[in-house]
């Protein structure tokens, strides 16, 4: 029976979301989320959602406080709370289809009060309550009403008019989420027989759904497994058969407790290349610990679109966290020399305190093993990301077309009209030719145009030195040409 309403009431919730710097490209986060508390949770099962704030992802996935086992929520606290930058791609794999995906409770005696009890558990699916009073089981919305609180626990309130009308206490059973039960496997996904992906192989699917190019992709918590890490590495390389993105990796801090640590976990990891940000240990972050993928993922997609959706470096930028921790909340106090002869000498990014805490490094997973700019600096590696998604995105649309001396010019003239336009805030110079040599009739007749572009991107200033002399001669002259 519904309630009768009269007088009044209020509901409360907590959203201290900040208004979020809306970027051209996108983070894809793969991970966990308490889809309990959506409506149709087998819906939000393996399936992108575009979001841009936290009541978005409510409704598509879910959301609480937990991050240690529902690691979306990790991106969304670093994104949209704190950081303050949207939209991003989530993709939730835990499937309560799947027995190692959820956990059976057995009946249990709940005591009502007025009428009603709750379950002070989380990650309860309500479609599987089975309420009953001496073994005779009531009838959802007949016998009983059961909704979530404030906190995610189910209540579950007798009707007046239902079999429980005089019960002074229930047995409940239920199944309830299994975050714990999600795997290597299930992050990494695959393509099922009849074309259905799941997974990090989803993340294919985000340019075709929704026309943003995904830039950056992570799995936090999951990433510090070689074998995510190896996924979100090959995904990054060639997205969708077309696109290039960055992969935003952690580097475990359970077993790897000092900086000294550090370059033999990255080689236990295995990413040594361009296409991957290596994130070492973990942060504190609005008082909960986090991986530092997510919050390095949010710095790429600010800094960026702080910069007119221009790649820029991360390094020495402001991030709100509130200090860096090993696994389990052991808290570190890294001097900028640690950070950089442990960390980012091997390639690894991390941060230091520096008048209020910052991300501290400028090198992909590359380095040290590749020194040339466009390997092994972080902003290079974005921008030339940029460039060539710009370039097949923009210009996909002349395939097919007639490879007319009027159709190059048009591409050549419009892309250096693009890149022109970057010079000099952005590059340090760059162009654009069809060049008969490279484009021999042999290749023509099979319908085969080469265009090349060549450019240059401002390094980071990684290191800036001033020789400072104390030179006795200019106090000498001080006083020679005084009075």
């Amino acid at each position: 029976m519904a309630d009768y309403k009269h007088g009044i009431d209020t509901t409360r919730d907590s959203d201290i979301s900040i208004e979020a710097l809306e970027a051209a490209r996108v983070q894809v986060v793969i991970g966990t989320a308490p889809i309990n508390l959506v409506d149709d949770p087998s819906s939000a099962v393996n399936v992108p959602f575009l979001v841009s704030n936290k009541s978005e992802v409510k409704e598509a996935v879910g959301y609480n406080t937990d991050y240690e086992n529902y690691t979306i929520n990790q991106a969304v606290l670093a994104s949209f709370e704190k950081i303050g930058v949207a939209p991003m791609v989530v993709i939730n794999v835990l499937d309560p289809s799947k027995a190692a995906h959820k956990t059976a409770v057995a009946g249990t005696s709940y005591p009502l009060t007025n009428g009603s009890t709750t379950i002070n558990a989380e990650g309860v699916l309500l479609d599987t309550l089975v309420v009953s009073v001496n073994e005779e089981t009531g009838v959802a919305d007949t016998d009983y009403v059961a909704a979530f609180d404030s906190d995610g626990h189910p209540v579950i309130a007798i009707t007046t008019d239902g079999k429980f009308a005089s019960a002074t206490a229930l047995t409940i059973a239920y199944s309830k989420l299994n975050p714990a039960g999600v795997t290597a496997d299930d992050i990494i996904g695959g393509i099922s027989a009849a074309g259905v992906r799941t997974g990090i192989e989803l993340v294919d699917e985000v340019y075709s759904r929704f026309e943003v190019i995904p830039d950056i992709i992570l799995a936090p918590k999951y990433s510090r497994l070689p074998s995510v890490a190896a996924a979100l590495e090959a995904k990054a390389e060639l997205v969708g058969d077309l696109t290039h993105a960055v992969a935003v990796v952690d580097i475990e801090s359970t077993t790897t407790r000092t900086v000294q640590a550090v370059e033999t976990a990255k080689n236990t990891l295995g990413c040594f290349s361009r296409w991957v940000v290596l994130c070492w240990p973990k942060v504190l972050m609005a008082g909960y610990e986090i991986y530092a993928s997510a919050a390095v993922a949010a710095m790429l997609q600010y800094t960026v679109a702080n910069n007119n959706d221009v790649p820029t470096s991360p390094d020495n930028k402001k991030v709100p966290i509130d200090g860096v921790v090993l696994d389990g909340g052991t808290e570190l106090h890294l001097t900028k020399k640690q950070v950089n002869n442990y960390l980012n000498a091997f390639g690894v990014l991390s941060f230091a305190y520096l008048g209020g805490w910052k991300c501290w490094g400028n090198n992909t997973a590359a380095y040290p093993d590749k020194t040339e700019p466009n390997n092994r600096f972080i902003k290079s590696v974005m921008m030339s990301n940029y460039l060539e998604n710009r370039f097949k995105t923009e210009y996909l649309s002349e395939v097919g077309e007639d490879g007319s001396t009027k159709l190059i010019d048009s591409i050549v003239s419009n892309y250096n009209a693009d890149l022109n336009a970057l010079v000099p805030d952005y590059l340090a110079g760059a162009s654009v030719v069809f060049d008969k040599s490279e484009n021999p009739l042999s290749e023509i007749l099979e319908g085969h145009y080469k265009f090349h572009t060549r450019y240059a991107d401002w390094t980071p200033m990684e290191y800036i030195e001033n020789d400072f002399t104390w030179d006795s001669k200019i106090l000498e002259e001080a006083f020679e040409g005084g009075e």
